[in-house]
């Protein structure tokens, strides 16, 4: 092997290596989690959940048992909102619907099943508002809605971090982008989370890091 197949070998290799850290930083999906009980609270092992895609007429995405404690998890889950339905031998069926799954949160579902015939069936809307329990991790979810329909500036992204609890700033009316400031000076934008220096923030797109200043 000549030295300059050896060089170009080793920066292949480190390229795959680069590359393959930049998929593993990704976080475009999120998850369920939770555990099946009877109505007494003891676990109920074993027992099926189905999660499926109302959207797309209930095809099944991802189907997992319960442990033999009674938990369940789901991960990597695209952002959607799903219907799980949990069934065991001697229970009524439970149809949650409406679970919706935004990206990075594991959404815990908690199901109890009451003794009956499998063919009955109990429906449940699933709640609007969670709270996360399962992770010390805060964060706060940023709906199309709200990018479609609230009024910004320069349709500027930046400017809707303000809707997140614990952010302060000093952002004006308006807001440039790159070298768009008429006295071509760099834009930085000031956000400030949780009191910690606007410095420290980072801005990641499918996981990949843009900046960790704060300066667009």
């Amino acid at each position: 092997m000549t030295k300059r197949a050896l060089i170009s070998g080793v920066l292949a290799a480190i390229g795959i290596l680069c590359l393959s850290g930049l998929i593993v930083a990704q976080e475009i999906t999120g998850s369920i989690v939770g555990s099946v009980t009877d109505s007494n609270g003891a676990a109920v092992p074993n027992a099926t959940v189905t999660i499926t895609l109302p959207s797309q007429g209930d095809r099944v995405v991802r189907t997992v048992t319960t442990t033999s404690e009674g938990n369940y998890s789901a991960p990597n889950l695209p952002v959607a909102v799903y219907k799980v339905t949990v069934e065991a031998p001697n229970f009524k069926k439970v149809v949650n619907s409406s679970v919706k799954v935004d990206v990075g949160q594991r959404r815990q579902l908690d199901v109890t099943l009451a003794a009956g015939q499998i063919d009955e069936v109990v429906t449940v809307n699933a709640d609007s508002v969670v709270i996360e329990a399962t992770t010390p991790t805060a964060g706060t979810t940023i709906s199309g809605n709200q990018v479609r329909e609230l009024s910004i500036n320069n349709r500027n992204f930046v400017q809707l971090v303000t809707l997140a609890p614990g952010v302060t700033s000093n952002l004006s009316d308006q807001v440039y982008v790159g070298t768009s400031n008429p006295d071509g000076q760099a834009n930085t934008v000031q956000i400030s989370v949780n009191g910690a220096r606007s410095s420290q923030n980072t801005f990641t797109v499918d996981g990949r890091t843009l900046q960790t200043a704060v300066r667009i």
